[in-house]
């Protein structure tokens, strides 16, 4: 993908001109610019009311990155807003300099709040790298409990640790059907993280918690080992395909229960019509 850039580098022009050059071809509504790349235009208050007014009326942008950047909040905020009424789905947030990582971390944190509090069209979020902490886990998950349009968030090495997993999971299981791939490798998440990301998905403690598990999320990592030990990984990995495979939650539960009595009970299943009893039943007919 070759992203349209428009922060200022030394391999780059640099001017105004440069810039506004860039918004008239957002505001021209090109056909030829599907991915744009936002940096340090955004520096310049009349260069960012002007990219806001432009993108504001672009129908063909569909990916936007955002570059490092140090300058008002209130001009990234207008083009945010702008961006909401646009077909943009996929936005990638460019990691901030490893000098700065508490500053990376509010950039970060606040970018993702507003896209995912604003951006109705967003299906993929991308903050790797970017230093959110579990402090920016938690701001996330709690935005994410209830949307319904992102598909997926890519949060690959930012140390969200087992509080930011922990309120990740909780996310998962008990509020939000949308996410589809949460990707978590190389966040320093232990044993005590891994195992209540494994029950956001694959909770065997009962059948009623079984099946209030979440049956839509596909993946949460890249490399599996960097997200998960043995004691969980192939509990997430069959309940991972589950989800995948099947075209139901019905469909995905009664392949986990099948898991669940077959390793707990050494119970092998070859007829499944009972299955499709009522959840208030099951314990009974399990006797669990």
């Amino acid at each position: 993908m070759n992203w349209l850039r428009n922060d200022i580098t030394a391999a780059e022009a640099d001017t105004r001109r440069d810039h506004l050059d860039i918004i008239n071809r957002v505001k021209s509504n090109d056909p030829d610019l599907p991915a744009l790349g936002i940096g340090a235009i955004l520096n310049d208050v009349h260069t960012a009311t002007l990219l806001a007014e432009a993108v504001r009326g672009n129908t063909n942008l569909k990916r936007v990155r955002f570059y490092e950047y140090g300058g008002n909040m209130d001009h990234f905020h207008m083009v945010i807003s702008a961006l909401s009424k646009t077909n943009v789905s996929k936005i990638i947030v460019v990691p901030w300099s490893q000098m700065y990582p508490r500053e990376g971390d509010l950039y970060a944190v606040a970018v993702g709040k507003r896209l995912i509090a604003l951006q109705s069209n967003l299906t993929r979020l991308d903050l790797n790298s970017c230093h959110i902490g579990p402090s920016g886990a938690i701001a996330l998950s709690t935005l994410l409990a209830n949307n319904t349009t992102l598909r997926a968030l890519h949060l690959t090495e930012n140390n969200i640790g087992d509080e930011g997993a922990v309120a990740m999971a909780h996310m998962l299981k008990n509020k939000n059907r949308a996410l589809k791939e949460m990707v978590l490798d190389n966040n320093g998440i232990t044993a005590y993280g891994q195992l209540a990301l494994r029950n956001a998905i694959y909770d065997d403690s009962s059948y009623v918690e079984l099946e209030k598990s979440n049956h839509i999320l596909q993946s949460y990592f890249d490399n599996p080992r960097s997200v998960f030990g043995k004691s969980v990984m192939n509990d997430v990995l069959l309940s991972h395909a589950a989800n995948l495979r099947c075209k139901s939650a019905k469909s995905a539960v009664t392949k986990k229960l099948k898991r669940v009595l077959s390793k707990k009970y050494g119970v092998a299943l070859h007829f499944e019509s009972f299955l499709g009893a009522d959840a208030v039943m099951m314990p009974h007919v399990l006797g669990w």
